[in-house]
């Protein structure tokens, strides 16, 4: 019998498995014009020469294993066997012999990478990297206006970032991409457009990461976090994890941290991104383009130093095993997934039906050993379990998306989706308890969804031109995200009938329910769904350049047009969140100059007013908070506050002038106003003053009853 199961003429059957009683034998056929390689069985004696040799005792059907192979020339290639045809009929003439049927012609080779296309990519990344350090020496922060960082930005600063982009499309046109150099053009990519402010502000910039690093320095020390000071203490593993770490660095600052931060954990996301297309969209280009499309619209700016950066990194943890490793699919006893007829020709099922036998049908297993699967079980029931006292809202997406791709038999692992909501709840009722029993409103929401529309969207279009344009644009955006992922929907429904992934994009928007959370809930809804859109995006493109190869140049323009308007959206309001190395050293020279217990404020919400002293001084009173309201536009508005509240020390930045002037309306110079009518007043006096930056002092000090406040904290 020859390996593949076939009989030798004249053979009978064995008994067993897939014998028919009474079978009748076949007809003896002439033997094959093909080369016979006889390889003997391990139960066979070997015999004399020339003779067949003895089977071992026992042994049935042990002749020699014969390998039928087809003649072949010196030096041609293989080709396919002949179909077999029915033997000559007993006692007729045999035939002349019939040549083999050619087969497929062989795959060409590949050629050879050629030097130039070698090396362009390297050479462009390395260009790009080189003119960075032009780039921050040619940009003129002082003149920043409601453009943003767009208008000083030197040529220098756009030919790194076409570079950057032009490294990323050599290596991705290349023959044989290399994943190293795609990995790395991915860094240059993100290095030159997410962090170009990094590259060219001497420190770091945005103001709410300075609060963030202040709840940092509030938990150095003692670890214990301050009482009735802010709601987000509540969740404090972020900050106590960063003030470990300063800790045990024995490091006085975290400035360096701050400053590049947004890179970095943009470049995690692109990682996890990359991974997750890989899982959902195969190939090899592809995760790339999905990675680049994540990039460059991720306009939201919520990579800051912040709980919710490092959120979404264990969000996309959890998410890639899900969809990778642990992922699955509903299938019938055949195998078969979705729901298949019958037998052909029958009618469809009712969709009803079809719906219950799909989720009453449980879904196939994963084919990794068992160990793999327990240790992916436990990475990811540690990540869950570690956002729970990390962010407020991150939980929930994540325990939304899981429980939609459990529903849908998409991953093997309910079992996490229990652990998560555990996790969620025992860390709310116990870790959280003061903050549900006080802000229950925030809890069940408001209800006013026309409330919530007016923070998160309409209240922020204010301003001059370059502030409404660049808000505008922060609106059509997500608009067009959306539309390219439902393009990409289509298409992966036409290609794997599923629309898993466009939902898991759309849960976040359950959150809009969470009315009183602010304004920054629609970024988050976006952010939070924006890793699933741009794979499904990069699904789309994908269709349409395999329509037609020659729409690749088109696509590769449409992307170096892509990151220069993302650099504008997202620097747009670079004016007054720029912060500059004077405004930290002037803040903290105001805290060691100030005894513990004083009230500290900012004439509003810019610079880096808050980095330390968090529970050790006191902080603005709501006659300051109203001072910030926009219908009082005037300066002496603002004077009567000031003298309303009796703040001790009075700390007025650049980036304040600039942020009244753009987006405000105020009139230039308004915020040197404030500063010459409180001095005319007698009641404060001007400490340090140098341009728009000051320092005002109460005149007479403020007596701190009772016991002193624990001393600032060290460097932040």
């Amino acid at each position: 019998m020859t390996t593949t199961g076939t009989r030798h003429p004249g053979e009978l059957p064995p008994g067993g498995a897939g014998a028919r009683a009474g079978a009748p034998s076949p007809a003896p056929r002439p033997a094959p014009e093909a080369e016979t390689a006889v390889i003997r069985a391990p139960a066979e004696q070997p015999g004399q020469p020339g003779q067949p040799g003895q089977k071992a005792p026992g042994a049935r059907y042990a002749e020699p294993a014969t390998v039928v192979m087809a003649a072949l020339r010196p030096g041609a290639a293989p080709v396919a066997p002949a179909a077999a045809s029915p033997g000559p009929k007993p006692g007729s003439k045999p035939g002349p012999p019939t040549a083999p049927r050619p087969g497929p012609p062989a795959p060409q080779p590949v050629p050879p990478v050629s030097r130039r296309r070698r090396w362009t990519s390297p050479v462009l990344a390395l260009l790009a990297v080189a003119l960075l350090p032009v780039a921050a020496a040619t940009t003129d922060l002082d003149a920043l206006d409601g453009w943003g960082l767009a208008t000083v930005l030197g040529p220098a600063a756009w030919a790194a970032l076409a570079c950057a982009v032009g490294a990323c499309l050599a290596e991705l046109w290349s023959p044989r991409p290399r994943v190293p150099m795609l990995a790395t053009a991915t860094a240059v990519l993100v290095l030159c457009s997410t962090g170009l402010p990094s590259v060219v502000e001497p420190v770091a910039r945005f103001t709410t990461s300075y609060v963030i690093v202040g709840f940092v320095d509030a938990f150095a020390g003692d670890g214990v976090p301050p009482s009735g000071i802010d709601a987000r203490f509540f969740w404090p593993a972020f900050f106590g994890q960063w003030a470990w770490f300063r800790d045990a660095a024995g490091a006085a600052d975290l400035d360096v941290v701050l400053r590049w931060f947004p890179p970095v954990v943009v470049l995690v996301w692109a990682t996890g991104v990359y991974a997750l297309a890989r899982s959902m969209l195969g190939g090899t280009r592809a995760p790339w383009v999905a990675a680049w499309l994540f990039v460059g619209l991720n306009w939201i700016e919520q990579d800051y130093f912040s709980p919710q950066a490092t959120g979404i990194v264990l969000l996309l943890t959890v998410l890639t095993f899900a969809l990778g490793p642990l992922a699955t699919r509903r299938t019938d006893a055949a195998g078969v997934p979705g729901w298949p007829p019958p037998h052909p020709g029958a009618p469809r099922l009712p969709l009803l039906r079809r719906w219950i036998v799909a989720a009453m049908t449980p879904p196939n297993r994963p084919t990794l050993p068992p160990r793999q699967l327990l240790l992916i079980y436990f990475c990811a029931a540690l990540c869950l379990i570690a956002l729970a006292p990390e962010h407020q809202l991150t939980p929930f997406a994540i325990i939304g998306q899981l429980t939609l791709l459990a529903v849908v038999g998409r991953f093997r692992g309910r079992g996490l989706v229990l652990v998560a909501m555990l996790a969620l709840t025992v860390y709310f009722i116990i870790g959280a308890r003061d903050f549900w029993t006080s802000q229950i409103g925030l809890l069940l929401g408001s209800g006013d969804g026309g409330n919530a529309v007016q923070e998160g969207i309409a209240a922020r279009l204010a301003g001059d031109l370059g502030q409404i344009t660049v808000k505008l644009l922060r609106i059509a955006v997500p608009g067009l995200t959306w539309l390219l992922a439902i393009a990409g929907a289509w298409v992966y429904w036409r290609r794997r009938r599923d629309l898993v992934p466009i939902f898991l994009a759309a849960v976040p928007m359950a959150f809009a329910a969470v009315q009183s959370y602010g304004g920054e809930l629609f970024l988050r809804i976006v952010l939070y769904g924006l890793p699933v859109l741009a794979i499904l995006g990069a699904d789309a493109l994908r269709a349409y350049v395999r329509r037609n190869r020659g729409r690749e140049k088109l696509l590769a323009v449409g992307m170096l047009l892509l990151f220069p308007v993302l650099v504008l959206i997202r620097g747009g309001n670079e004016a007054y969140m720029v912060v500059t190395p004077e405004d930290i050293t002037m803040t903290r020279a105001a805290f060691a100059e100030t005894p513990p217990g004083g009230k500290i404020v900012p004439l509003d919400d810019t610079g880096p007013y808050a980095m330390q002293g968090v529970g050790t001084y006191q902080r603005e009173g709501d006659d300051v908070v109203s001072c910030k309201e926009r219908n009082k536009k005037t300066a002496s508005d603002f004077t009567r506050c000031i003298l309303d509240d009796e703040p001790d020390v009075l700390l007025i930045y650049t980036s304040t002038e600039k942020k009244g002037v753009v987006l405000d309306k105020r009139q230039p110079g308004w915020s040197r106003q404030v500063v010459d009518e409180l001095v005319a007043t007698g009641e404060y006096r001007s400490r340090y003053q140098n341009g728009f930056n000051a320092v005002l002092v109460k005149t007479t000090p403020t007596v701190v009853s009772g016991p002193a406040a624990a001393a600032p904290g060290g460097g932040n």
